[in-house]
């Protein structure tokens, strides 16, 4: 018998650039009234839903060091070290970068920076994001001037999107998404972002010197990809963005098919279309779960398909 999977709670987050497209397209519930931006699937908060472990945090499991469900992850790690969450960007959001993990130490005292990639679930027709630096020679001198009189954007390359993309963003890359993009992520479990620019929006703080700090002026002329799954029989993939701390593949299902655990401890499943089911458990679009460390997933698509992202860390 296939090892249960465990549901999470989602966290549904308020911010001022959001819309209503996470409760629209995936039912999810709104913490107060106002446009809803993210929803944070699986983090080190998340609680378990289902099992003998209901009720508990996937932190406080983990910082309890259970190998049966994460393996050897509780070894190399702090803490949880992934987050998956889906965001609806309605307006722009900040040009914005993230630490990496040393400048996380640094500058804020936590473990993780952020490494993170995007796909790409939804987009408007027109729709684009800023992403890295534009090419040619831009100094640090030229860059501070920029971020200092409000135009970062000036210096940010863009590039359309439309459903399927990928973007890798590693920590360093200056970024942002715009106006009607959704977008499912991973990432490293940090929320630490230095706003850059942000549109003209009143009392939001802007992080001039430590975002300065973190820019890699070397992230410039960067590609977005559109991964299209290879592969004969009921189960086609495609590797996704990994970092030193994640691996990622996206997976489209045919029909049944069990599919090998991944070595490097549990995974995270996430449905970006379609909807099925993980080991007997009823998976929804946008739903993550966790599969524990060393067991297969079976998987079988609903009518309409299913395709999920499998995340994992390394």
């Amino acid at each position: 018998m296939a090892t249960q999977a465990l549901r999470l709670r989602p966290r549904v987050k308020n911010v001022v650039w959001g819309g209503d497209w996470l409760l629209t397209a995936l039912g999810r519930t709104p913490e107060a009234p106002g446009p809803v931006g993210e929803s944070w699937e699986a983090w080190s908060g998340s609680e378990v839903l289902n099992g003998p472990d209901a009720g508990a945090t996937l932190g406080d499991l983990f910082g309890a060091g259970r190998r049966a469900l994460f393996g050897s992850t509780v070894e190399r790690f702090p803490r949880f070290p992934l987050l998956v969450k889906f965001i609806d960007a309605r307006e722009n959001l900040s040009v914005q970068v993230h630490p990496t993990d040393a400048l996380a130490r640094e500058l804020e005292h936590y473990p993780f920076g952020k490494s993170e990639f995007w796909y790409v679930v939804d987009a408007e027709p027109g729709a684009e994001i800023l992403f890295g630096l534009v090419d040619g020679d831009l100094t640090q001198e030229a860059l501070a001037t920029a971020v200092a009189g409000n135009d970062a954007a000036s210096v940010c390359a863009r590039a359309p999107v439309r459903a399927g993309d990928v973007v890798d963003i590693p920590a360093g890359t200056v970024h942002a998404l715009t106006a009607g993009v959704v977008v499912y992520e991973l990432q490293q479990d940090s929320d630490i972002t230095y706003r850059l620019y942000d549109w003209g929006r009143v009392g939001r703080e802007i992080h001039i010197d430590k975002g300065l700090a973190c820019i890699d002026r070397t992230q410039k002329g960067l590609r977005v990809a559109h991964p299209e799954p290879q592969g004969a029989g009921p189960l086609r993939a495609a590797p996704l963005p990994s970092s030193h701390v994640f691996g990622s593949e996206l997976l489209e299902v045919g029909g049944p098919v069990e599919l090998a655990p991944v070595a490097a401890g549990f995974a995270l499943m996430s449905v970006v279309d379609g909807s099925g089911s993980l080991n007997g458990e009823p998976l929804a679009m946008g739903d993550t779960a966790l599969l524990p460390s060393g067991h297969a997933a079976r998987l079988e698509p609903g009518p309409a398909g299913l395709r999920l992202v499998r995340g994992w860390a390394l």
